[in-house]
């Protein structure tokens, strides 16, 4: 698990190459990120915040960006001879610490759904070591 954790901030970057536009306000992801209908999950995918509103497109989109997250972690998992589990974990640690922006929801571990506020920060999963 301590080969995934240091290879996690290089997996951050290509992630970011598997989501092209996140960093853009035009950008669907970020745009539905904003609006609280998806976030961050502590198993390094995206999901839907149960009760919101979901379009097919938007669906569509998580479920790529799920699909490639998947291809990268299990490319990477490959390469450190760990789990892709393993993998995943490793960069939701990092996604949590450093991505999750102000007003943003995300899944916790134990699957509550959160929004991180000035007064409540981030709730790290138990495995990332923090």
């Amino acid at each position: 698990m301590i080969r995934a954790f240091a290879t996690a901030a290089l997996l951050i970057g290509a992630l970011t190459l598997a989501t092209p536009a996140l960093g853009q306000a035009g950008d669907p992801l970020l745009q539905a990120r904003t609006q609280g209908l998806i976030g961050e999950q502590a198993d390094g995918y995206l999901g839907f915040v149960p009760g919101a509103a979901i379009s097919a497109d938007l669906r569509g989109r998580v479920e790529q960006n799920n699909i490639q997250r998947r291809q990268l972690y299990t490319r990477r998992a490959a390469e450190r001879s760990v789990s892709v589990n393993e993998m995943a974990a490793a960069v939701a640690c990092e996604v949590f610490e450093r991505r999750i922006a102000m007003g943003e929801r995300y899944r916790d571990e134990a699957g509550q759904w959160r929004q991180r506020t000035a007064s409540t920060p981030v709730a790290m999963p138990s495995f990332c070591g923090n």
